[in-house]
């Protein structure tokens, strides 16, 4: 998935795979923070946490695989 299909994903409610938790702590700019409270704001049904998989999943999905040439 492309980060910008990501606010239809998320105006749609589409459920997302639960099985994949692992939790990271993390720091973020005082800027990303702010964005990433309008996000939650944007989408209630969403918490701050799951928006955030989401964005680094689509990220990650982005980048070619470790060790293949693109």
């Amino acid at each position: 998935m492309k980060i910008a299909d990501l606010p239809n994903q998320w105006e749609t409610g589409k459920s997302r795979d639960e099985a994949r938790k692992h939790e990271y702590e993390m720091t973020v700019t005082l800027e990303d923070a702010a964005r990433l409270r309008a996000l939650a704001e944007l989408y209630p049904d969403y918490s701050e946490e799951e928006l955030l998989s989401d964005l680094l999943n689509a990220a990650l999905s982005d980048l070619p695989n470790p060790g293949s040439k693109r």
